[in-house]
């Protein structure tokens, strides 16, 4: 499994230095051109941007897996199918944290940066940091970092749960299916349907949790960090417990149904 993972991460590690690279360049510009405002707005548009190249990056790399030459070779290896999607899995958790880990230097780097140029002095104190990192969410967002490490783990954990479902739709057109033809549109309505089923039972769950959401006290117009994290963690957890039972029904399709 750890030789697999090393294998993706040797793969992609050129894509990544360059996005880091082009990532900084796209800052200093912003920064350069409009100041802290660029700054500010670098922050607003980096997660969004990046999440798709994420999210598009780890489907193609497994679709290519399963459908082009790289894939023959790796499924005959004595890796089990199990072993080879939770394998891809891990590999997609790991390349999240590593970007969101990115996105915190940039928010930690421009945080400073605009303190400075509103006049914001800070010492070497990391309180002083975090602070001054507080002060700019919450004069520009209303909200402060606790938000933010909040907010970024609830998304990775969604990103995952979006990219099983086209692992899923993926592994049952080439396993189930695979004899079929229009199989990329086929694939297409099992990704679908299976993201429909998945906002169902999402919403399922929610409706039935209603009490619990009652329970949450607002103060003043803000909700605190902790309170996000309790009203986001439900959804969390039912968005990984669907991302476990995608990756098991992957990983049987891949051991006892995979047509190469």
């Amino acid at each position: 499994m750890i030789k697999i993972i090393k294998y993706d991460f040797i793969r992609k590690y050129k894509l990544l230095l360059v996005t880091i690279i082009c990532s900084v360049l796209i800052n200093l510009l912003a920064v350069a051109k409009s100041g802290a405002n660029g700054s500010f707005g670098f922050l607003i548009a980096f997660p969004m941007l990046i999440t798709l190249l994420y999210i598009g990056d780890i489907i193609k790399m497994y679709s290519d897996d399963l459908n082009k030459k790289s894939g023959y070779m790796l499924f005959m290896t004595s890796n089990s199918g199990y072993k080879i999607v939770v394998s891809k899995v891990i590999t997609a958790i790991l390349e999240g944290i590593s970007i969101l880990l990115i996105y915190l230097v940039f928010i930690l780097i421009n945080s400073i940066y605009i303190s400075y140029v509103q006049g914001f002095n800070i010492g070497i104190n990391i309180s002083e940091v975090v602070r001054a990192i507080n002060q700019v969410l919450s004069g520009s967002l209303g909200f402060n970092l606790g938000h933010v490490f909040v907010f970024l783990a609830a998304s990775l954990i969604f990103s995952i749960s979006f990219i099983l479902t086209a692992y899923t739709a993926i592994t049952i057109r080439k396993s189930i299916f695979s004899e079929v033809k229009l199989g990329g549109f086929l694939s297409f309505l099992i990704f679908v349907a299976l993201n429909w089923a998945t906002s169902y039972a999402n919403g399922q769950s929610m409706s039935a949790l209603s009490s619990y959401y009652d329970n949450i006290q607002i103060v003043g117009n803000m909700i605190s960090a902790t309170q996000l994290l309790i009203a986001l963690l439900p959804i969390m957890i039912i968005s990984v417990v669907e991302s476990i039972l995608m990756t098991i029904g992957s990983g049987y399709l891949l051991e006892k149904k995979i047509n190469l």
